[in-house]
């Protein structure tokens, strides 16, 4: 992924609690109305979260021995 494309938002759900889902959503559109203009993406906290949601998708998909699909492993990729 370049640094400069931003990464999609990972649908799966998979081991993402109903709470924790809406904590996410809930920083997500904090960040998106009142966060930081134009950042980086390595400094930008909208991409954080996304970064973190993946690689906890991919962590409870590993747990549960079934594969994660391509986009989970592709966000789930360092910042």
């Amino acid at each position: 992924m370049n640094d400069d494309q931003k990464r999609p938002i990972v649908r799966d759900t998979t081991g993402l609690s109903p709470g924790y889902r809406f904590r996410w959503w809930s920083k997500y559109v904090g960040y998106t109305f009142f966060g930081p203009a134009d950042v980086q993406p390595h400094l930008n906290p909208i991409e954080k979260l996304k970064h973190e949601r993946a690689v906890r998708v991919l962590r409870a998909h590993e747990s549960e021995g079934t594969p994660a699909p391509q986009d989970v492993i592709d966000a789930a990729r360092e910042l």
